[in-house]
């Protein structure tokens, strides 16, 4: 899978043909060489500008040197470049957030995994969430006539979900090399809330930022747990994983008895709600949107590693 481009609140600089010939080991004439002969170069340049590389151009040309370094002729490895970008270009062009519903409801897990493995490759995990993932969850609700039992649409679009941004995780450290320093995320949430938990988390391993996710059971699911459970185990946690910031997702987030005992003043308290969030904690950041949680808490745990210092 192409490196996903979940930084959507910052655009890395582009590279000279210098810096990038010594991130990928390579001399500049062989870049130049590529794309000359087989076109593998900056997808922009203008006439008498000097090359710049976009990060999309530096994926494909790492791409470049990983096929010839394993055997393959530039030729035949430009060739293979080409047409797997001609193919995720035409497959996107057809997905739609009605095809995952379809797929789904016809319980195909391939082509719902192989649809979001193209829409976040190309559009990055945030704003496939946005734009496609969320509202095709949101249609899988009151289907006409009942869902035929076995057919679950909406937990196949949760695995196949887990299945495409697990790929996402394994590559996170390897982009984050670099990034500023950050302090540590714990992520709380309930079982309805789990996916959103993931891909937040996610998204912010991908910037550098280490997250870890706490899933709770809610009192009213369990009359043996106690609100003051809830908050011991949070704290627990949070005081165990050194968490500076502690970000709640779900139903929680509207328990004043949980976000009041959560909310020590010494960390970052995030809570994020569609609709009603307990007022419990006045100085909480209240966000609506899992993209603008990301953002800003991605600000608030580089201030933090700024601070500690």
């Amino acid at each position: 899978m192409p490196r996903p481009n979940l930084t959507t609140h910052v655009t890395p600089a582009p590279l000279t043909i210098a810096a990038l010939a010594e991130r990928l080991g390579v001399s500049a004439s062989t870049i130049r060489t590529w794309e000359r002969r087989y076109g593998v170069g900056p997808a922009k340049r203008e006439h008498g500008q000097r090359r710049r590389y976009s990060p999309e151009d530096v994926e494909t040309l790492e791409n470049m040197v990983r096929l010839v370094r394993s055997g393959v002729s530039p030729a035949d490895a430009a060739k293979t470049i080409h047409e797997s970008t001609d193919l995720l270009s035409d497959s996107e062009s057809n997905i739609t957030v009605d095809q995952l519903v379809a797929d789904a409801r016809n319980n195909d897990f391939s082509a719902v995994q192989r649809n979001l493995d193209i829409l976040i490759s190309r559009e990055g995990l945030l704003r496939t969430w946005n734009e496609f993932i969320d509202p095709a969850m949101r249609r899988t609700h009151y289907p006409p006539g009942g869902d035929r039992p076995g057919y679950a649409p909406r937990s196949m679009i949760t695995q196949a979900t887990l299945s495409v941004i697990y790929q996402v995780a394994e590559q996170a450290d390897k982009h984050a090399e670099g990034l500023p320093e950050a302090c540590n995320v714990l992520i709380v949430c309930d079982a309805a809330s789990e996916l959103h938990a993931h891909v937040i988390g996610v998204s912010l391993q991908w910037e550098g930022v280490c997250a870890r996710i706490l899933p709770v059971i809610l009192p009213a699911s369990d009359p043996m747990v106690s609100e003051t459970d809830i908050v011991e185990v949070i704290k627990s946690y949070r005081e165990e994983q050194n968490a500076h910031t502690l970000v709640m997702v779900g139903s929680l987030v509207a328990d004043k008895e949980v976000v009041h005992g959560v909310n020590d003043g010494d960390s970052n308290l995030v809570l994020v709600c569609r609709t009603r969030c307990a007022d419990a904690a006045p100085d909480a950041t209240r966000i609506r949107t899992l993209t603008a949680c990301v953002d800003e808490t991605i600000e608030l745990t580089r201030n933090c590693a700024v601070c500690a210092s």
